[in-house]
């Protein structure tokens, strides 16, 4: 990173850090109150740094005497740009500004919405803030504390481009539910770390734009004719997407499968925090740059010029000859790149926006139609193999391979598992001290890490490139990022899941992901009653960071704190269930049936309250032996998704088999709450009723077409009345679940719930049969 990358990094991450100074009581103005505790507090003295906080709005900085190459003027626009973006006045005649106004919701203008929740005031940590209608105010006490720690973390850090994304780290855990603007005539959507972080990347792309062109009297180009340059093409959205991903994930073998399902997605997501971090390196910018990262695809904000294009460039097909080597063509990675200016990102004019993501999307279907250039296919097609080369029983690459007839990659995938659950720290390195690395792009490998021999590695390892530390922020040399990870375990195999389960010793497979998650990414936040004008990059950024938050980090939470049971009086608790892979959308989770059960019913929940019902996620849920092949799982439970895919607005689960789906208010109310319930409670409480009746009555039900059932299934009814003697509360039990039964078989939509409600109950009652 470029000396005047840092430092306009640094001062447009602090820009604004006055105004958490402001809302503690100090009077002045935030460009002062940030200038004064940055300079006098946190010990920062670097004069171009603390000029960009200081003078970053027009009135201080037309007579601060600045010189015309000063940064100050880049964080000055890029400040604007990004305000312009995020700060959209409200439909609320009210005026002013408030120091204790809450944070709203990022969900309140999504998909139609419209809508006025908060957030309550806290730093970011694993617990869920879910947005709420409550009265919030935000007080000195909670500025003070986010004061406290960003002045301990600025002095605690040093000053160079080795420590600028900890100052990210520092600013996100802080600022996440802190206002950008306390304005009473604005929407408060956007919080000061997303603002911060987006005027950070607009600073760096217009520095190198600028640079680019020769320019350097940025007080004329960026200050005298600001209205100009905001035409420019001076930035470019560029995303990388890889395919593939599944059918890596899942081409295992079935010997110790959980353990390397998981394993192979975890190395999947460090390899895309690794290619995003790579991209960003070659350029010579921070994760400040990045807008989006997970589910095996990224956003970037890049600087429009010729040399980015051509490092962009060299870097897919590095990426892509790399893959070929290690893989064949099993992965692949397709980028796609779009100029947008200022106005653009602003969504001036409206549906200028939406055209920059169209625009990357077709090049990367573009690209993955014409995958490899023509010197990759003459390689791939004149390879030769070694005498003492063979195929591996997991991935089939060709390799010299290890005496259980794995190649190096899978080994080391699988050695890999136990690290996910007991280190904190995956480090990128350059020194291939062991064959039992793991290979990662641009000669680099992958090692996990305890705090200690992370320090031990720092001062030792010359060919040490960066950190990542997992579910907790941390400072330090070259940590790139904190990783919000899914890594949520209770149980060490199939067979230890299947033999906690509730009822029949059975696996169950989730797999679930958001619907039209694309559309609200490009337009969700177009609506009849807005238009457009809250459809800006800033908004989309923030919404995607929620999102992330949700599925990879609050995902653990959902399964440590469980909630609803199939079981009576039994609180959920804890899971017994392995996330395999939780990304930047969706889910792929395997566990006791019966608690993969209830873990969609809290999954279905959770989403809906954090982002208040404007969005859905379809899912399919799979029950199997322990002993059934993993990849046939995988595919199974993947169509049983596509079936909630495809039922009408999907916003669907689809149980068992493709005959199972229903809505989640069908499936929780109409079968959980209202058929399984009662079935439950009839057949716990009438002890006589055994499972022969259960059988009898499935059959019975299953065959409603034919009109001699009717009278069979009213006469098993019948059967089932206690007698004389039986206590008032059984026979009134009796009496609602017989009218009810028999009311449900008459309806067809009724008598489908009530199916899949008995299988359920049956599955609880089981027990396995002799040989299972």
């Amino acid at each position: 990173m470029r000396t005047e990358l840092y430092k306009i990094t640094t001062g447009s991450l602090l820009h604004d850090v006055g105004k958490v100074v402001h809302r503690t009581g100090d009077g002045r103005s935030h460009a002062e109150s940030g200038y004064a505790f940055l300079k006098e507090q946190a010990g920062l003295d670097d004069a171009e740094i603390l000029q960009q906080v200081r003078f970053h709005h027009a009135a201080g900085l037309k007579n601060a005497g600045l010189a015309q190459n000063s940064l100050a003027y880049i964080t000055y626009i890029a400040d604007n740009i990004a305000s312009a973006a995020d700060r959209r006045t409200s439909d609320a005649q009210a005026y002013g500004f408030s120091r204790d106004l809450p944070l709203d919701s990022i969900f309140n203008l999504l998909n139609g919405n419209d809508e006025h929740m908060k957030y309550a005031p806290k730093v970011l940590d694993g617990s869920i803030n879910y947005p709420t209608l409550r009265s919030i105010k935000y007080d000195e006490t909670f500025y003070s504390r986010c004061l406290d720690n960003i002045r301990d973390s600025v002095k605690g850090i040093d000053h160079n481009e080795a420590y600028i994304n900890s100052l990210l780290e520092v600013l996100e855990a802080n600022l996440t539910y802190v206002p950008s603007s306390t304005s009473k005539e604005e929407v408060a959507d956007i919080s000061l770390f997303d603002h911060s972080k987006l005027t950070a990347a607009l600073g760096c792309c217009i520095w190198e734009y600028l640079n680019a062109q020769g320019v350097t009297d940025y007080r004329e180009r960026l200050f005298t004719q600001a209205a100009s340059f905001y035409q420019e093409k001076a930035f470019l959205l560029y995303s990388i997407d890889i395919s593939g991903i599944q059918d890596f994930i899942y081409s295992i073998a079935d010997d110790g499968a959980l353990k390397a399902l998981r394993a192979r997605s975890f190395y999947l997501e460090l390899l895309m925090e690794h290619l995003v971090d790579t991209i960003l390196g070659r350029i010579g910018v921070s994760r400040a740059n990045c807008i989006y990262c997970g589910g095996g695809h990224a956003y970037l904000l890049l600087a429009n010029t010729e040399q980015t294009i051509k490092t962009l460039t060299a870097f897919e097909s590095d990426i892509n000859g790399w893959f070929l080597d290690m893989f064949g063509t099993a992965l692949y990675a397709a980028g796609g790149y779009a100029p947008c200016s200022a106005n653009d990102l602003k969504n001036e004019p409206d549906g200028t926006y939406k055209l920059i993501f169209r625009e990357v999307s077709n090049q990367i279907s573009a690209r993955k139609l014409k995958r490899y250039t023509a010197a990759q296919l003459l390689r791939m097609n004149h390879r030769t193999l070694q005498d003492d080369m063979r195929e591996c029983r997991i991935c089939h690459r060709t390799d010299r391979l290890g005496e259980n007839g794995k190649c190096l990659i899978c080994e080391g995938i699988e050695r890999f598992s136990k690290a996910i659950q007991t280190r904190d720290f995956f480090t990128v390195t350059k020194t291939a001290d062991s064959e039992r690395l793991l290979p990662l792009p641009d000669g680099c490998y992958l090692v996990a890490d305890t705090e200690n021999t992370l320090r031990q590695r720092m001062k030792s390892d010359e060919g040490y490139m960066r950190s990542y530390c997992k579910n907790r922020f941390y400072t330090g040399s070259d940590i790139a990022a904190k990783l919000w990870v899914g890594d949520y375990q209770n149980g060490d195999s199939f067979h230890d899941l299947a033999q906690n389960a509730g009822g029949i010793r059975r696996l169950a497979v989730l797999r679930a992901d958001i619907d039209n998650l694309g559309q609200a990414f490009v337009s969700g936040f177009e609506s009849e009653k807005h238009g457009q004008k809250y459809v800006t990059l800033s908004r989309t950024a923030t919404f995607s960071r929620k999102l992330a938050l949700f599925f990879k980090l609050h995902v653990n939470t959902l399964l440590q704190e469980g909630e609803y049971s199939l079981h009576v009086n039994d609180e959920a608790g804890p899971r017994k269930a392995t996330i395999v892979y939780s990304g930047g959308d969706d889910v792929f989770i395997i566990g006791a049936w019966d608690d993969i059960i209830g873990f969609a019913v809290d999954l279905n929940d959770s989403l809906s309250d954090y982002a208040q019902g404007t969005l859905t996620i379809s899912a399919g849920i799979g029950i199997y032996p322990e002993k059934y092949p993993v990849a046939a799982m995988a595919r199974q439970t993947g169509e049983l998704e596509d079936a909630s895919k495809a039922y009408p607005g999907k916003n669907a689960v689809t149980l068992f088999d493709e005959s199972g789906t229903y809505s989640w208010d069908e499936f929780i109310n109409a079968v959980l709450a209202e058929k399984y319930e009662l079935i439950r409670d009839f057949f716990q409480t009438m002890q006589d009723c055994g499972k022969s009746f259960l059988y009898r009555l499935l059959d019975l039900m299953r065959s409603r077409d034919e009109k001699i059932n009717l009278a069979r299934y009213a006469y098993l009814l019948a059967r089932m009345e206690p007698g004389e003697k039986a206590p008032d509360e059984s026979k009134k039990l009796y009496q609602d679940f017989s009218q009810k039964m028999y009311q449900w078989m008459l309806d067809e939509k009724a008598c489908k719930q009530a199916i899949t409600a008995l299988y359920i109950y049956v599955y609880t009652i089981r027990e396995n049969a002799e040989g299972e």
